[in-house]
């Protein structure tokens, strides 16, 4: 009965270890979006392990050079958007290999076209130092496209826009609203507790 109980405890561990790894080897992909999106140099060199390669079209090189490049054309766009959609990944001990499927969206600098494009990035990765980072990433790309922007929802969604940089509310903790939208709020009835909750 002992025996039997070690090995399912044994299982039950490597399945825990297999879903962990899963998960931050996923929260290391959007974490490297985040970096592009909010054009943050630190969190996006914080995905890869320090002689890592990428690989994006043209560019092939190491980590600093990477950033660097990265970040001067994310910063020519006036916004970008980063997305993963199916993502698979096969782990062997502290290596995994991933493909995960991309979109993004760019406002052109004219303010007046979005370009946008998809492909895959085809990801090595390993755990260093109980930490899951990039050693190797190469995009390929699919599809891209560029249309005339139409503001639809109309101009007041303009005032729900984030930033390019650590003042967007994603960085801020805790998350609260800004006071011109506590004072909307506060002319609201607040919902009552239900029981039990």
């Amino acid at each position: 009965m002992a025996d039997k109980r070690d090995g399912e405890l044994q299982q039950l561990k490597k399945e825990v270890r297999y879903l962990r790894d899963r998960q931050e080897i996923l929260d290391c992909i959007s974490r490297y979006n985040s970096g592009l999106d909010r054009l943050d140099e630190e969190l996006l060199a914080g995905t890869y392990h320090w002689d890592a390669i990428d690989n994006h079209g043209p560019f092939v090189g190491y980590v600093p050079e990477f950033v660097k490049f990265a970040i001067e054309i994310e910063g020519q766009f006036l916004n970008t958007h980063h997305g993963i959609t199916s993502h698979r990944c096969d782990i062997d001990g502290d290596t995994a290999h991933a493909e995960s499927y991309v979109f993004w969206i760019v406002s052109q600098p004219d303010g007046e076209t979005l370009a946008a494009g998809g492909g895959r990035y085809i990801d090595r990765l390993e755990r260093r130092n109980g930490e899951w980072r990039f050693t190797v990433r190469r995009l390929l790309m699919d599809w891209t496209f560029q249309v005339p922007k139409d503001s639809w929802l109309g101009v007041e969604w303009d005032a729900v826009k984030g930033s390019r940089d650590k003042n967007d509310p994603s960085y801020q903790r805790p998350l609260q609203l800004p006071p011109e939208l506590m004072q909307v709020l506060a002319g609201k009835e607040p919902p009552v507790k239900p029981e039990g909750d």
